[in-house]
């Protein structure tokens, strides 16, 4: 529980400065100008409507209505959101390579989390589609190991039961399919998974 409070705050103070950012480049498009989220009738068109937001990511776009509705279009909750999801992002990739027994994954999964390479998802709004993407990629990849046996002892396995057993993999199945809502790179988690098993 340690060092995945520690691998979180360490994400918070690295992007303390995103949190002061104001809106860029295509932000108008996804959020400042985006009727669709002002409006209950704007969440359903992100949903039934492919073309009513500028790429048919229907659970990004429902995140970023959810950000407009509490906060409007202060661009505080926006990055305040990707941050906490790189940080989530960063301690469930510390779990997954803890789980696939990766010799340094806590000094892996920090390097990840503080790497310049993803402050342009971090700090942009528009890019929630990576921030939220990643943590269900990373979430179901987690769940999947744990039914594949990864990381636990195979005791726990055993006594786990076929019903915990098939929930384990519903859930992993659950975190797949909302991954691919947000982002369709998502797609990619089978083949990773096929070459880890």
């Amino acid at each position: 529980m340690l060092p995945a409070l520690g691998l979180f705050l360490l994400t918070l103070v690295a992007y303390l400065p995103a949190l002061g950012n104001g809106f860029v480049w295509d932000d108008d498009d996804y959020v400042t100008a985006n009727e669709t989220l002002r409006s209950l009738a704007g969440l359903g068109r992100i949903w039934l409507e492919p073309g009513a937001v500028p790429q048919y990511y229907p659970l990004t776009f429902t995140s970023l209505w959810l950000n407009y509705q509490i906060a409007g279009a202060a661009p505080f909750g926006y990055h305040l959101v990707n941050v906490l999801l790189h940080a989530t992002s960063a301690v469930l990739l510390w779990r997954v390579l803890r789980a696939l027994a990766v010799p340094g994954a806590l000094l892996a999964a920090a390097l990840f989390a503080v790497h310049p390479v993803h402050v342009e998802s971090v700090a942009w709004a528009t890019e929630r589609k990576n921030t939220l993407s990643g943590v269900l990629y990373r979430g179901s990849m987690l769940t999947y190991l744990r039914f594949a046996g990864f990381g636990a002892d195979r005791g726990d396995r055993s006594r786990a039961g076929d019903v915990g057993r098939v929930a384990t993999w519903a859930l992993a199945l659950a975190l797949f399919l909302l991954g691919l809502l947000a982002k369709t790179v998502v797609c990619t988690l089978p083949a990773a998974l096929l070459l880890l098993l």
